[in-house]
């Protein structure tokens, strides 16, 4: 199977499907006490003087560049992987796109300075995000991105917009190192999908289907590598798209470049993998297939379970979620 070298540290890499997740994702939730002045550790007058408060409620509009996604129940019979049901008791926020590399920057930038707090206090509230990630223009998905810095830059984007942070470690939201975080599916800002979410979220509403489109798969709906192997990839081109192989490695193409999915989500499908939330204990999954993936890895019931969550590649990147208004 093409396209699933993820892994640039040594961390090993399974390909496969997720089990038992749909049961612990949802089940994992952080304390509610998300600031430093309320966790159990010295936390220095001065930074707690200067935390920026936060407001302690989800906004009920979705957010420019998101789109709400219905609560409901996707029940059907996937081609390849058999009976499958999902099910969302809540609407949700999600990201239109991938998370592009412009955006990765504005926030990253902002969290590694952190303008918004007194110089006394900047290195407690910083994030270690400086120089991290890749993209080859603005438009196109940031990659090169470990499942800790995007959980980090999550933070980072709620921090930024006044929301609380979903991520926190001992009750300290996660600004730096790599510990492993609990998640508040209560609290305002931004987060990873479920994989449960995801795969509801790329279906668009279709049930039994192979893609968010339906069985078949060409160069005219996403951006991945074709070839022979499968019936189902139907493309007169093979290969890594033309389109974008023809410009600097690696072979991402804009976002937003193919139709989108009945839920007016773009890419779901192809140019980059995507990381999903995984509670403590459990195997982290990237969905979605990529530019150098195969249509195998594009089809919405496939998982590519990956445990190393420092690990980054030319070929992931993600897109963040938050919930509607409490």
């Amino acid at each position: 199977m093409r396209g699933f070298l993820f892994v640039v540290l040594a961390s090993g890499l399974f390909v496969g499907r997720c089990t038992g997740e749909e049961a612990q994702d949802v089940a994992a939730t952080a304390p509610q006490q998300t600031s430093a002045e309320s966790a159990k550790v010295r936390v220095p007058a001065a930074v707690r003087a200067a935390a920026k408060p936060v407001r302690d409620m989800a906004s009920a509009r979705v957010r420019e560049g998101m789109v709400r996604i219905p609560a409901g129940t996707n029940k059907g019979v996937d081609p390849d992987f058999g009976e499958y049901a999902l099910a969302v008791s809540e609407p949700f926020h999600m990201d239109v796109t991938e998370v592009t590399w412009g955006k990765w920057k504005e926030v990253r930038d902002w969290a590694v300075e952190r303008p918004d707090v007194t110089p006394e206090t900047q290195a407690f509230f910083k994030y270690d995000l400086a120089d991290v990630g890749a993209g080859k223009a603005d438009d196109h998905p940031v990659q090169r991105v470990s499942w800790y810095e995007c959980v980090k830059w999550c933070n980072a984007r709620s921090e930024k917009e006044g929301l609380i942070p979903c991520y926190t470690v001992g009750g300290v939201v996660l600004r730096k190192g790599e510990g492993m975080p609990d998640c508040s599916f209560t609290a305002s800002g931004y987060r990873l999908p479920t994989v449960t979410e995801w795969e509801y979220a790329a279906r668009g509403g279709l049930t039994g289907k192979r893609f968010p489109w339906g069985d078949e798969v060409s160069h005219g709906e996403a951006n991945y590598f074709s070839w022979d192997g499968y019936a189902y990839d139907t493309s007169g081109t093979r290969g890594c798209h033309a389109k974008f192989k023809d410009a600097a490695y690696p072979y991402t193409g804009p976002v937003a470049t193919f139709a989108a999915n009945a839920f007016g989500l773009y890419d779901m499908a192809g140019n980059v993998w995507e990381w999903c939330w995984a509670p403590k204990g459990s195997s982290r999954c990237i969905r979605g297939g990529s530019w150098d993936a195969d249509a195998s890895g594009l089809r919405c019931g496939y998982r590519n379970v990956h445990d190393g969550p420092n690990d980054r590649g030319d070929y992931g990147g993600f897109r963040t979620v938050r919930r509607t208004g409490q």
